[in-house]
């Protein structure tokens, strides 16, 4: 019978911090380094490397029917889980069992470039998020070389951190273009911008945005789905958002205190609605 997708996130999410522990012990052997350059596409490597470790990590534990694939092309997603017996075809879904989406956050940088901007539209149910902190540290106490290492990462739906994000977008006056309501005019059965973030300012947030709201100074404002931003919030309102997926959404719970857990800022403004690190 073949593995539901359930069952595959189950043994991704299992088996995740193996292959992490393998990946370091990999980069701090190959990738040592003097100075250590953030913004040098690293990330991008701990998330391949990720894959490749996983699947080691997936055989290595006796699980030969599922396998992580590398999608290729331009898709949003980075990774597909597939049958391993089965023919792969990533435009049909042929052999697909989920989709991830990953992302990495260097820990000491003071604000992430990672974002999540995905539309939930765009979302499959099954399809999971993925996110690496990583960061530069010495080989050993006494080396002057440094190593990328993963120092914590977490796993969860995708579909779950997006409903807390966009929750959140609208209480600090952000809008969704609505049918029959886009800044283009655009005849409702012929609108490509429906579901498009708005700021509260009515700037689009995504490039593939209404063109009449473009900012006076910006194409977009891209702050839309970023890692670290999409967790403000203002007011009792916001609070209790934040409230309400704690107690009723498992994935978005994970993800804040994840996010608290690592990064001081999100841990004292969640502190506020008692969120607290894992």
């Amino acid at each position: 019978m073949p593995i539901t997708p359930e069952a595959a996130a189950k043994l991704i999410i299992q088996q995740t911090p193996q292959a992490c522990e393998e990946l370091n012990l990999f980069t701090a052997e190959v990738f040592q380094t003097r100075g250590g350059r953030i913004g040098s596409g690293m990330g991008g490597v701990i998330e391949a490397l990720w894959g490749f470790y996983l699947n080691r990590s997936l055989r290595k534990a006796g699980f030969n029917d599922v396998e992580i694939a590398w999608i290729y092309g331009h898709e949003y997603n980075d990774f597909a889980c597939v049958d391993s017996t089965a023919e792969w075809d990533p435009e049909t879904l042929q052999g697909e069992i989920l989709r991830v989406e990953a992302k990495s956050m260097v820990a000491s940088a003071d604000e992430s470039k990672a974002h999540f901007d995905r539309l939930v539209s765009e979302l499959e149910s099954s399809e999971l998020l993925a996110v690496f902190l990583w960061d530069w540290v010495p080989v050993s106490k006494t080396s002057r070389k440094v190593y990328p290492r993963v120092t914590d990462h977490f796993i969860g739906s995708a579909s779950g951190i997006a409903a807390l994000r966009d929750a959140l977008h609208v209480s600090r006056g952000g809008t969704f273009v609505q049918i029959g309501h886009c800044p283009d005019g655009c005849a409702p059965k012929n609108c490509l911008h429906i579901g498009e973030p708005l700021n509260a300012s009515g700037v689009r947030e995504r490039r593939s945005g209404p063109e009449k709201a473009k900012g006076p100074s910006v194409s977009y404002a891209a702050n839309f789905g970023g890692l670290l931003r999409m967790l403000g919030y203002k007011g009792q309102g916001g609070q209790k958002i934040i409230e309400e997926h704690q107690s009723n959404n498992k994935a978005a719970a994970a993800f804040m205190q994840f996010m608290a857990k690592n990064f001081p800022k999100v841990q004292k403004k969640l502190a506020k609605a008692k969120i607290t690190p894992q």
